[in-house]
C-alpha cells in the first residue's frame, strides 16, 4: 500500500523545493561575506610602494593605473618609429618600483594579463 501525499501538500513542496534552490545560494554567500568581515585583514600591502626619495610617478595615480600601458605603449612607437628617446621608460619605471614581482605582477596576476614587455626588457 503506497501513501502519496495530499494535492495541497504536493503543491507546497513544488513551491518550497525551487525556492530553496535560489535561496540557499544566496544564503550561503551573505554569510561567508559576513564571516569573512569578521576575519583579520592580511597584513601584506598588495602593491609595493615606491622608493620613498620619489615623491611622484611621471602621471597622476589614476592615469597610472589605469591608462599606464597607452603611456609605455606611445614610448615605445617613439623610440622605434622615430627614435625620439624621451626621459620616461621602463629604466624610469624601475628607479621608483623597485620590483618587478612585487609591483607589475601583483597586477598583471590579478587580472590575467600576461603582457611580453619582459621577454625583451629587463627589470631586475
Amino acid at each position: 500500500m503506497s501513501q502519496t501525499l495530499p494535492r495541497s501538500n504536493r503543491r507546497a513542496l513544488l513551491i518550497a523545493v525551487p525556492i530553496m534552490i535560489v535561496l540557499f545560494p544566496l544564503g550561503y554567500s551573505l554569510v561567508s561575506s559576513l564571516v569573512a568581515q569578521g576575519a583579520p585583514a592580511d597584513s601584506e600591502v598588495f602593491l609595493e610602494r615606491p622608493v620613498a626619495e620619489h615623491e611622484a610617478c611621471v602621471r597622476e595615480t589614476a592615469y597610472m593605473r589605469y591608462h599606464h600601458w597607452e603611456l609605455l605603449k606611445q614610448i615605445r612607437e617613439d623610440v622605434v618609429r622615430y627614435g625620439i628617446r624621451g626621459d620616461v621608460g621602463l629604466k624610469k619605471c624601475s628607479e621608483c618600483h623597485a620590483s618587478r614581482e612585487r609591483f607589475c605582477d601583483r597586477c598583471h596576476d590579478a587580472v590575467s594579463l600576461f603582457p611580453d614587455c619582459f621577454d625583451c626588457h629587463y627589470y631586475p
